[in-house]
């Protein structure tokens, strides 16, 4: 009876190890984007479970009424 021989080629992943790195920034920006939409979103969402408002406006983008005084 013939003999059969299997063969395998095992390959290492030898990568830079940028895909971690570049998955962490994207999620990053992607919480500072939702972040900042949070900080200055205006409006009302209703759900089965309830509804909120959001009338939240960021201290960053406000500003200031009359820094020098009147004149």
């Amino acid at each position: 009876m013939a003999e059969i021989r299997e063969t395998h080629v095992v390959k290492e992943r030898g990568g830079s190890g940028a895909t971690p790195w570049l998955a962490f920034i994207v999620g990053a920006l992607l919480v500072a984007v939702v972040a900042i939409f949070l900080l200055n979103g205006h409006g009302h969402f209703s759900g089965p479970a309830g509804s909120v408002d959001l009338n939240i406006k960021s201290p960053v983008t406000s500003a200031p009424t009359n820094p020098g005084g009147a004149r």
